[in-house]
This record gives structure tokens, sequence and C-alpha cells, in this order.
């Protein structure tokens, strides 16, 4: 039997982020993927390409989520962009009534976007105690704690202790290519170990849609019966292989390319996991 995942997030036009990457994130691991849309992501060629972002009204977020978890018995659960404080209660409230295991990418902010979504409040009180996994990046985990912002491992250790203890069961802090050094790395505590994955970086080129694909790429692990570690690991793997072989458009803003560990996979990637 096919296992099924559910992503609740925003449409992006791009196709590189939002649902629409976690959908194709989905297929490559052989999940098959279910969404309900929380917003629409659009852009302004004659603006340079900024976001414009319309949310889908609340009634209709209801009525997505219960149609979708009438119809599947869902695997796991990830979330995107949600957007508004009443659609991350809609969403809190349904995954009450369900026993899927939570991913939660606690987006606050769009690529390219500068300005913040004031949700930490909501996301800490409603969502955080409910994840399996979050997957905070450097930005996300300051607001979310209130630290001053991230700038070494010591600090993405101390992060992720706190939102752990904020009732996430495992919290994944991703440095990515931010951090000084050579590696591109992300630590995941679980209440007892903390693990730094890490590989090679592959420059500080900007792309879309890599933490939406790392997010859903972890939920496709657990759907599948993998443990979290596994799961990162696999995930991070993934996703530097779409990162290599990004696509470009018009935006300045490349996206990843979610076929590509299995269509056009780089040499030397290698994720390596260690105990801190």
């Amino acid at each position: 039997m096919v296992t099924t995942a559910l992503t609740v997030a925003g449409s992006d036009t791009s196709g590189g982020a939002g649902l629409q990457a976690d959908l194709k994130t989905f297929e490559e691991f052989g999940v098959y993927g279910v969404s309900a849309i929380t917003s629409i992501v659009t852009y302004a060629p004659d603006r340079g390409f900024i976001h414009d972002l319309d949310f889908i009204a609340p009634d209709v977020l209801i009525k997505q989520l219960r149609s979708a978890f009438a119809l599947h018995d869902f695997g796991v659960v990830k979330s995107g962009m949600l957007g508004t404080a009443e659609n991350v209660s809609l969403l809190a409230s349904a995954l009450r009534d369900s026993d899927a295991p939570f991913v939660f990418d606690p987006v606050l902010a769009c690529k390219g976007q500068g300005e913040m979504v004031d949700l930490k409040q909501s996301f800490v009180d409603e969502l955080v105690p409910a994840a399996a996994v979050i997957t905070p990046n450097l930005d996300e985990a300051a607001q979310l704690t209130g630290m001053d912002p991230l700038t070494g491992i010591d600090d993405m250790k101390q992060a992720a202790a706190a939102l752990h203890a904020r009732g996430a069961d495992a919290v994944l802090v991703k440095g990515g290519a931010r951090l000084d050094g050579d590696a591109a790395v992300d630590i995941l505590f679980d209440g007892r170990v903390y693990t730094a994955f890490d590989t090679p970086k592959l420059g500080r080129l900007m792309v879309n849609g890599a933490g939406c694909s790392l997010a859903s790429a972890i939920a496709a692990g657990i759907a599948l019966g993998n443990d979290v570690p596994t799961s990162v690991k696999n995930a991070k793997e993934y996703v530097t292989h779409a990162i290599a072989a990004h696509t470009p458009n018009a935006s300045g803003v490349d996206s990843v390319w979610h076929a590509a560990s299995r269509l056009a996979p780089s040499t030397g990637v290698e994720v390596t996991a260690k105990s801190l």
C-alpha cells in the first residue's frame, strides 16, 4: 500500500518552493502527496520580481483539511507557509484529531522578502509542541527562541535545546552555507543527543525551495518508517543534489531541481553525521 503525506503550505508560482516543492519531493521518495493550500505566492516582474502574497480564506482551508483527513490516513503531515494566526490555529486543531507525525517547517518569511510574518508566538504556543520534528533556519530559530542571531554551532545547539524544551520531539537547526567554514552544517537534537550533519558547501548562491524540500524529504522518510536521524541524513543528501543542479528563472533566484538525485546526481555529495 502506498504511504500518503499531507502538506499544508503556500503555492509558489515559481514551482521551486512551497507545496509544489513538497509534492515533487514526496513523489521522488515514493510517497503519495496531498495538499491543502494556505496562500498563493506570485512574482511581480514590473517590480523586480518581489513577492506578492495572497492568503486563502479560512473557511476554504477548513474545507481542504476536512477533505484531506476524511479521504486519507496520512503517514505524516508537513507544514510550510501558513501566513496567518488563524491558519496556525486551524492546523493545530486538525493535528489534535490526527495521530500522524507532524514535521513543522516554521516559515516566517519568503525567500528574498525581508519582513517577517509575525507568527512567532502562535508557532511556539500551538505548533512547536505538536512537532515530531521542527526545521528552523538560523533566522527562524533566533526568532522563535528570542535569541540573538545565531553565529555558530554552540548557538545552534542552544536554540535546538530551547525549542525541544517547548515541546518538539526533535529539532533540526539548519546552518546551511551561512556558517563560517567549508561545510554546510545542520544540528539535530532529540532531547538526548546532538548530531551534526554536514556536506561540503556548494557556494553561497541563493536558491529557492531548499528549506521546503528538506522538510518534506524528512517527512517522507518518517512516513516510510525511517527514524528521524536517518530521515534527516537522506533528506540532506537529496537536497544537496537538488541545490547543485539548480535551475534558473527570471527572478534571479534559482530553484532547486527536485529530480536531480535520480536523474543528474552530483559527484562528491556525501553527508557526514557526527554526535557532538
